[in-house]
């Protein structure tokens, strides 16, 4: 667990996991409202290039080409039912090699592929909480890659 002091700091986050994704690489994101999700992804969008971003909350699916990768930030707050993700094409960006997925809300719906990263972002007083871990043989150590990262720029 990484204990995050402000939006700022939450940024600079996102933009250290940018020099450690890779094309293929999934990535969950979960927490409550203004937990700073989007800003997480905001941070990484920016440091690879992909520009600005936006949350996808009523387009659902926002696409940043720009970059050293694709970057594809899902949001799947406004979804209902689980046949609505057939509608998005979630499973057509999952797991892209020229790109990465940012599932926002991805705990509504089983629909991370095996091999994921899982970033979970929390309220604590004035601050923020980000917990890592990864699934499958990519996100185990990707996972560790970023926390290690984190505390090391934290010192």
């Amino acid at each position: 667990m990484i204990e995050l002091a402000d939006a700022a700091a939450t940024r600079r986050a996102g933009a250290t996991l940018a020099a450690l994704v890779e094309g293929g690489d999934a990535i969950a994101l979960i927490g409550d409202l203004g937990a700073g999700k989007t800003t997480f992804v905001s941070g990484l969008v920016e440091a690879l290039g992909g520009g600005t971003a936006a949350s996808p909350t009523f387009s659902l699916v926002n696409e940043y080409p720009g970059g050293r990768l694709v970057i594809w930030h899902v949001d799947l707050y406004r979804i209902e039912r689980e046949a609505e993700l057939i509608e998005l094409g979630l499973d057509d960006v999952l797991g892209e090699r020229r790109g990465i997925c940012l599932v926002e809300w991805a705990d509504k719906f089983a629909v991370m592929p095996p091999d994921h990263l899982v970033l979970e972002l929390a309220h604590a007083g004035a601050t923020r909480q980000l917990t890592m871990f990864g699934t499958g043989a990519r996100g185990r150590p990707l996972a560790g890659a970023l926390e290690a990262e984190l505390l090391r720029s934290a010192r």
